[in-house]
């Protein structure tokens, strides 16, 4: 059988190893393609429904569906085996880029965009685990270099596609041609399933509560992200505090105790990954629609503004590899959120149509660096002061943060954008409350990384 010992020991590429590498590194340049472009073109996709309320909600629907499927993902694969996993995220990935490509409304455009988040949050790690049946150890590292890079390469001009696209034939081909791409990139992903063994169903224990505290926590954020796209004020005002206990309930429940409240530790860790990802997604989905509407400029443009912020998020990242001393290690969050703080502040100045671009620009650059000097670090310092048997657990942790930062941001923003709306603000200054509350959240992450003892991390992961 190909996952056996004795094939994974050999030095030449098995035919197995070769159709995995293919087919997971073209699925994940495609979901990670799908995520930018949206981010892109989503002001011209709600301008089109005449649905300008609706645009946190649309932007956001996917983190929230994202953040319940990569929640139960890992579990699921071990339970039911990475064949079931992968086939269910590639069917509802490609379900919903149709639903939303031929989508008439965008209340169904947006049930699209749900469907993306389930499908593309249970895609991505099944091909992880099957790099860890069926390849060589040896040659592990080269997959999970390339993985790295697939999500980085659709960042260099993903956005800037997706904008020359739009303007040239319309935003439904962006949804409406990749699920073409993707069939092609399961085909050799097809193969290498055919011949994986039959996986024996294991017990699962804690899927059904998992499952449960994920489902709740989505619909929570979602229901929060929908309260400000209804006209009703009661049916608001119901939405909104159905979504708020949810969410409350569910979402302490797949995070460490004391998150919320920055308890020293890896608390602090993953509250300061959720609000990182938090301020710049949030930013990062209002500069297009504000390039867009407040200065005039077109999608190709604001695309590229979005490839920049990633390259830099690439610098930092590249750059926090080659800090190896520990002290200066364990400053590198610090200066990575100090570095957002800061730079939040001059990307206000891009809600005023007289000020030049250049002055946000460099703000965003900043933002870009400072996230690639602290996420990468808060990962190894969680893992370096944590037991063995319990990185698992805190990676889980981590990448929950990454995933409710975003969706809880859009749902706030899609709050108190309803009420802002209410006052008659124009121009510029109808946006504010997108920057505010991602600058409140970049100056969360600081508070959070001054937190973090990594003398005490280690009992903070055992008692949590």
């Amino acid at each position: 059988m190909p996952e056996q010992s004795s094939s994974l020991s050999s030095t030449a590429w098995s035919r197995i190893e070769i159709g995995l590498a293919l087919g997971s590194i073209l699925l994940i340049t495609l979901v990670a393609f799908e995520e930018l472009a949206a981010t892109t073109i989503m002001p011209s996709v709600v301008a089109s429904y005449r649905a300008s309320a609706w645009y946190p909600l649309a932007s956001g629907a996917a983190l929230a569906t994202q953040l319940s499927a990569t929640v139960v993902a890992g579990v699921l694969a071990d339970w039911k085996g990475p064949r079931f996993v992968l086939v269910a995220g590639i069917a509802l990935f490609v379900a919903g880029l149709v639903v939303s490509a031929l989508a008439p409304t965008i209340v169904v455009f947006v049930a699209g965009r749900a469907l993306q988040g389930l499908g593309g949050g249970l895609l991505v790690v099944p091909l992880y685990v099957l790099v860890g049946r069926l390849v060589a150890p040896a040659r592990r590292p080269s997959f999970f270099a390339w993985f790295s890079l697939a999500w980085v390469l659709p960042s260099l001009i993903g956005p800037a596609i997706a904008g020359y696209v739009t303007q040239l034939w319309g935003w439904r081909y962006i949804f409406g041609v990749v699920p073409i791409l993707i069939a092609a990139g399961s085909i050799p992903v097809a193969f290498v399933l055919r011949d994986l063994a039959p996986q024996e169903e294991r017990q699962a224990s804690h899927l059904a509560s998992l499952s449960r505290n994920a489902l709740l926590a989505g619909v929570g954020v979602m229901a929060l992200q929908l309260a400000g796209a209804l006209p009703s004020l009661a049916a608001r005002a119901l939405v909104l505090l159905t979504g708020a206990v949810l969410a409350a309930w569910a979402l302490p429940r797949l995070l460490p105790g004391g998150t919320f409240l920055a308890r020293t530790g890896i608390p602090s860790a993953v509250l300061a990954r959720l609000s990182a990802m938090a301020a710049l997604i949030g930013l990062e989905v209002m500069i297009p629609l504000v390039i867009q509407r407040v200065h005039g400029w077109d999608e190709a443009f604001a695309g590229w503004w979005v490839t920049v912020g990633s390259l830099t998020w690439a610098v930092g990242s590249l750059g926090q590899a080659r800090v190896h001393d520990p002290r200066r290690r364990r400053a590198l969050p610090v200066v990575g959120g100090a570095l957002m703080a800061v730079g939040s502040l001059p990307l206000g100045l891009i809600l005023v149509d007289a000020v030049p671009l250049w002055i946000p620009f460099i703000g965003w650059l900043a933002m870009g660096l400072g996230i690639g000097l602290l996420h990468a670090p808060l990962s190894v310092m969680a893992l370096e002061v944590t037991p063995e048997h319990q990185h698992g657990r805190v990676s889980s942790w981590l990448q929950v943060g990454d995933s409710a930062g975003p969706a809880l941001e859009l749902a706030a923003v899609s709050v108190m954008m309803s009420a802002w709306t209410a006052t008659g603000v124009s121009g510029g200054a109808a946006y504010v409350p997108y920057w505010v509350i991602a600058t409140a959240l970049a100056f969360v992450t600081v508070f959070a990384v001054l937190r973090l003892r990594p003398s005490s991390t280690e009992g903070d992961a055992q008692s949590s």
